[in-house]
């Protein structure tokens, strides 16, 4: 008998043992259990402010997209305004220089013919006798109308066969170029077109050994004479 007391004496501190034990386990278990939800919790913040942050990021994307979408349209719709008046501002301009051209024009024109008619008119004070009005210009003359142009020619081009562009003055008596048109051109635009520049620039022509210049000359230009 004394050796089964000792026995369930002894067994005592054995089974305190074995409950300390597993109450450390079951302190561990709760102690990873909580440190767990708390990872989690912890996950789920930064997650949740993941997706705050890259939806505030996307909706600031979209907004400046859209405010620079925006800019552009405002930008294209100037552009055109632009292009728009200044498309209307040249084609006010051209009309303008177009009705100022057929006006100075039709001037020329009633001057001509009233200085013509003054000159062929019978009895007045500018009438000249018919072997005068008939007698034709110089030999020399039409030579020397185109020397006192040419200088003001500017062309730099080369044109091949040196062609002759052909064109027909009208003065006044004065010498006073009123206008001037191509009779029969060279075949080279440039040169018709410096040719008839250079009689406007000219304005007015010297008078023939008779004092005179007729009112309407046929001169010819070639680019090398």
């Amino acid at each position: 008998m004394p050796l089964h007391g000792d026995v369930r004496v002894a067994a005592e501190p054995a089974r305190r043992d074995a409950d300390i034990a597993v109450q450390r386990q079951r302190d561990e278990q709760r102690r990873r259990e909580a440190e767990a939800r708390r990872l989690a919790e912890e996950r789920a913040v930064q997650e949740k402010a993941q997706r705050e942050k890259a939806e505030r990021e996307k909706a600031a994307r979209e907004r400046a997209e859209r405010e620079k979408a925006q800019r552009e349209q405002a930008a294209k719709a100037a552009r055109e305004q632009a292009a728009r008046d200044k498309a209307a501002q040249e084609k006010a301009a051209r009309e303008r220089a177009e009705r100022e051209r057929a006006q100075l024009e039709a001037e020329r024109q009633r001057n001509l013919e009233r200085i013509l008619g003054q000159a062929n008119a019978t009895g007045g004070p500018g009438a000249r006798g018919t072997a005068e009005r008939d007698a034709g210009p110089s030999a020399s003359y039409a030579g020397k109308l185109v020397a006192h142009i040419r200088p003001n020619i500017v062309f730099a081009d080369s044109v091949p066969g040196n062609p002759r562009a052909e064109v027909e003055v009208r003065t006044l008596p004065d010498g006073t170029i009123l206008s001037s048109r191509l009779l029969k051109s060279s075949g080279h635009r440039a040169w018709d077109d410096a040719v008839l520049r250079a009689i406007e620039r000219t304005a007015r022509l010297p008078r023939d050994e008779n004092g005179r210049v007729p009112p309407t000359l046929i001169l010819g230009f070639r680019p090398q004479e």
